[in-house]
């Protein structure tokens, strides 16, 4: 399979970064080495170059080797956890509440009552990507999808248990059920399409400008995912239930208010930054000077 990038060489500015053309459009484009390391990029390139990479990157003085239990240290896998978490949580809410359109007369908005949490999951997964890398962003997605997946499949099953006589609920908790599983379907294909469009989109966006203009980037892929998600949630979950001008009205009402999330979510993403460099990404015996953006990888 033919490359896309080259490696060019290496400089130091200060940091010992290097020096990536993109054979498509024959820019230049320069990456931290540890940045480099955990990008899709490095995967591009020959073996020869990666090789190159390598004896660089751990030649110099300082670096952890994938051996070294420092290099992970205990606050950051406990803040990835904790995202993780959050994560899941989030999507189970969605679950939950998208069965639900709702109307909001003010804003002339028709909306499924899941779109006041589902934006909060674009903000969380840029974050991942921004401190642990695509790698890392992708797992987490995947693994909230399967435990959504066990939700859902638990909550199937126990429809097909038959109820004690005179319980009156039985048909509506089937009719919730039923409701849920057809969501989740449309939910699923739409988080993890969009949610991996968000990530990569991320990911490029963030080596083609060197780890500079996190607000472009951020905006720039949720824009495309926001509309990828809305577009195919909706067209799924309310096909032949809704018609399609309430359709189309549910999607741009959907697509706005993700948005605005995503302008609003770009400060607290600034303000996790600051608290991954000066707290949580710190080894946990000595305190180190942050580097500079774009040298620096929490991958």
């Amino acid at each position: 399979m033919a490359t896309k990038y080259k490696l060019l060489g290496f400089t130091r500015t200060p940091l010992l970064s290097a020096s990536i053309m993109v054979l498509s459009t024959g820019k230049t484009i320069r990456m931290g080495l540890k940045d480099l390391v955990d990008s899709e990029i490095f995967d591009e390139l020959d073996r020869n170059e990666q090789k190159s990479v390598y004896r660089k990157f751990y030649g110099g003085k300082g670096v952890k080797t994938m051996y070294d239990i420092a290099d992970r240290n205990e606050r950051s896998w406990n803040a990835y956890i904790l995202i993780c978490i959050a994560l899941t949580a989030l999507f189970l809410a969605c679950t939950l509440t998208g069965i639900k359109p709702v109307r909001i007369e003010s804003l002339h908005m028709t909306i499924p009552a899941a779109i006041f949490v589902y934006p909060l999951t674009f903000i969380l997964i840029d974050i991942l990507n921004e401190f642990y890398g695509l790698r890392k962003a992708r797992q987490a997605i995947f693994g909230t999808f399967i435990a959504n997946l066990l939700f859902v499949g638990v909550l199937w099953f126990s429809t097909k248990m038959n109820a004690i006589p005179g319980w009156g609920m039985d048909s509506s908790y089937d009719s919730i059920s039923y409701g849920i599983t057809s969501v989740f379907i449309a939910s699923s294909l739409s988080y993890l399409l969009s949610e991996n469009i968000n990530s990569y989109l991320l990911c490029k966006i963030k080596a083609l400008t060197n780890s500079r203009y996190l607000f472009i980037r951020v905006i720039a892929s949720t824009t495309v995912a926001a509309a990828v998600d809305s577009i195919t949630f909706i067209t799924i979950a309310f096909h032949g239930v809704l018609s399609m001008d309430i359709m189309m009205t549910m999607i741009i009402s959907q697509f706005v208010i993700k948005i605005t999330y995503a302008i609003v979510g770009v400060f607290p993403i600034y303000g996790t930054r600051w608290l991954f460099r000066h707290y949580i990404n710190v080894p946990q015996n000595s305190m180190v000077t942050p580097q500079k953006e774009g040298n620096m990888s929490y991958a």
